[in-house]
């Protein structure tokens, strides 16, 4: 696979290049074999290959853990009940969610409205809404029984679908798979659906809390030291499928 990565010599001018590799931490171990210390390293399908996980993502993945915990009271769940412990293990981040690339326009209002214009059937539109990690989800209720109609029946593209709704559609056919083998394994539709509204709250808490440091970070660290902190906060967060932090100019 290709990757691309990032780094800086030291002048402190930021370079980027690319080379084949069969993970990311191969390209990290050959980097540091020419004495080059990347910033950033990122597959050229923006996929997360081999499952790497380096020490910076096992933090946020373990920040993503305790906070889905924190958050597990006092929230929204499918039929609006809280269903018993289930003994199921927490999921983490599904390789299927991700941010979705396009007309901007497009991707906020379908977040606003829990694409709504995009499925017919009330559960596609609850998974649709939790389908981008870290976002606010704008359609948060269904019910046992509207979530099986939906897990037993499969989203069509069609060919005039544009770019963003073919997206969104695969990440929640996606979060179906996903939802199949938890109730395979024993879990309900029901947990399950509020299991999405906890790792929703968890990622939002993390990009927040990553956002907040990042702010006050900036107000003492040099240009390019804080430069440097910003691509590696960043690709925390893209490791976990969340939207990176944009600092306005």
């Amino acid at each position: 696979m290709k990757y691309t990565y990032a780094y800086k010599t030291s002048d402190g001018v930021r370079h980027e290049d690319s080379m084949n590799a069969a993970s990311r931490e191969e390209v990290f171990e050959t980097l540091r074999a020419k004495g080059i210390k990347a910033i950033k390293v990122v597959a050229a399908d923006g996929s997360k290959a081999n499952g790497e996980v380096r020490g910076m993502r096992r933090r946020a993945v373990a920040a993503l853990v305790v906070v889905a915990a924190a958050v597990a009271g006092g929230i929204a769940y499918i039929g609006g009940e809280r269903s018993g412990a289930s003994g199921m293990p927490a999921f983490e981040t599904s390789e299927t969610r991700r941010q979705v690339i396009g007309d901007v326009a497009v991707i906020e209002k379908g977040i606003r409205t829990g694409w709504a214009d995009v499925f017919e059937r009330e559960g596609d539109r609850f998974l649709a809404s939790f389908a981008i990690p870290g976002v606010a989800a704008g359609q948060r209720s269904t019910n046992e029984a509207e979530m099986r109609r939906a897990l037993g029946a499969k989203v069509e593209v069609r060919a005039e679908d544009p770019i963003e709704v073919r997206q969104i559609k695969a990440m929640v056919e996606g979060m179906k798979r996903e939802a199949r083998q938890y109730i395979a394994a024993g879990g309900s539709a029901v947990d399950y659906g509020k299991r999405l509204v906890e790792r929703q709250e968890a990622e939002i808490a993390i990009y927040n809390r990553a956002k907040a440091e990042v702010e006050t970070v900036r107000k003492t660290m040099k240009p390019d030291e804080f430069e440097t902190f910003l691509e590696e906060r960043n690709d925390e967060l893209r490791n976990l499928g969340i939207k990176p932090i944009v600092i306005p100019d």
